[in-house]
């Protein structure tokens, strides 16, 4: 196992080769994880079918769009939600809004403190014209071949933390069992324990980001998988992946895989109970050192820096400010000159700059602020912060 604790995070998808292979012409079940920081962006292809589940952020929706591209998949069977926090529905409404067939959508019955008509998965079901179907513990749902999706919880609504109303559910296939965990905590892992909801399961999606709030002594060894993925950044969340989740995860003779190792992501294929994995390919352009930032708090300035001997067009790229949650879409004219700079700034910016936003600011003052710059393929080209404390 490999565990790169690095400030950059970095997205993409599957290709074999780098030529995408259609999910249909792959042995075995297939998980997708992309690498999209501290959120879950995970495909499951399985008997010529495909199903997303989780759609990370919103600033990486050109990832998982590219990575839809790169598999050629134009039609999902399925999309799940497995909780309301914006690190897993991000990515929805994109999704809607492209061209690639959805057929159906799926979130918890059980939620909380989210506005009547505007759970993220009904927005971006209506804006195809189609309904959410809401599912609740001992609900069963028959995909094409032999798989069965078994919903084992949440059980009872968890007014304190939205993470513990994560939509849990088994898909057992003729591959082998996978466990889907969203963000449950240990107070939704108790409670199912508790009823007896879990199994044994070959390849375990890791609950709340291999964080210590969740995967007790007790639910590793029911499930007992042979592998388990944590999808996390370290960048983002400093306390994941614990220390003493990926020992207990180990001792109980799991293999443990972390998106963040993996520059792009990883590919997972189930076949008769055992589990191969394979680092993603993607053959795409790596900003990574030629593109530099930095920030002046004091100006409310990003600066973009090149090292390199083009000219680069920045059309699609994405800058995101983690404390402020802003999302700033670059100019199609936008360019970063060769061995030269582009800049951003506000009204309170009162350097000439490149780019000035209508808003008053965007990086925070005192507190710490990150800033993510995203190619037009959904990749981390540079990250950068304000220098203040957390």
């Amino acid at each position: 196992m490999r565990r790169i604790l690095a400030l950059l995070m970095a997205f993409a998808c599957l290709t074999v080769s780098g030529c995408a292979a259609p999910a249909e012409e792959a042995g075995g079940t297939r998980l997708i994880a992309l690498n999209v920081g501290k959120g879950d962006c995970l495909l499951l292809l399985v008997n010529g079918a495909a199903y997303l589940i989780d759609s990370g952020y919103d600033y990486t929706a050109n990832l998982l769009l590219e990575a839809l591209r790169q598999l050629e998949i134009d039609h999902l069977n399925g999309v799940f939600l497995s909780h309301c926090d914006r690190d897993h529905y991000g990515g929805l409404m994109a999704l809607a809004q492209s061209e690639v067939a959805v057929d159906a959508w799926y979130a918890a019955a059980i939620y909380y403190d989210v506005t009547p008509g505007q759970h993220p998965a009904e927005l971006a079901a209506a804006e195809r014209g189609q309904q959410v179907r809401y599912l609740n513990a001992g609900d069963t749902l028959r995909l094409p071949g032999e798989t069965e999706i078994r919903v084992v919880g949440p059980l009872t609504v968890n007014t304190e933390n939205e993470n513990n109303n994560s939509l849990v559910f088994y898909a057992e296939t003729a591959d082998g069992s996978l466990l889907f965990t969203g963000d449950m905590k240990l107070e939704e892992e108790y409670a199912l324990l508790e009823a007896g909801a879990f199994t044994a399961a070959d390849l375990l999606k890791v609950p709340f980001h291999g964080d210590n709030t969740a995967s007790s002594q007790s639910f590793v060894e029911t499930v007992c998988p042979e592998a388990a993925l944590i999808c996390t950044s370290a960048a983002q969340e400093p306390d994941t992946p614990a220390s003493s989740i990926l020992k207990r995860y180990g001792k109980a003779g799991a293999e443990v895989y972390v998106t963040q190792d993996y520059r792009i992501g990883l590919e997972l294929t189930l076949t008769s109970g055992q589990v191969s994995a394979r680092e993603i390919a993607w053959e795409l352009p790596d900003y990574t050192g030629a593109v530099t930032a930095d920030i002046d708090s004091a100006e409310d300035l990003l600066t973009l820096r090149s090292r390199m001997d083009a000219d680069l067009p920045l059309a699609g790229w994405i800058v995101y400010s983690t404390r402020g949650s802003e999302l700033i879409a670059l100019p199609e004219d936008a360019v970063l000159p060769a061995g030269g700079t582009y800049t951003l700034g506000t009204k309170a910016t009162s350097a000439e700059v490149d780019l000035r936003l209508d808003i008053k600011r965007i990086w925070h003052k005192s507190k710490l602020d990150q800033a993510l710059i995203l190619d037009g393929s959904g990749l981390v080209a540079a990250i950068t912060d304000n220098g203040k404390p957390e």
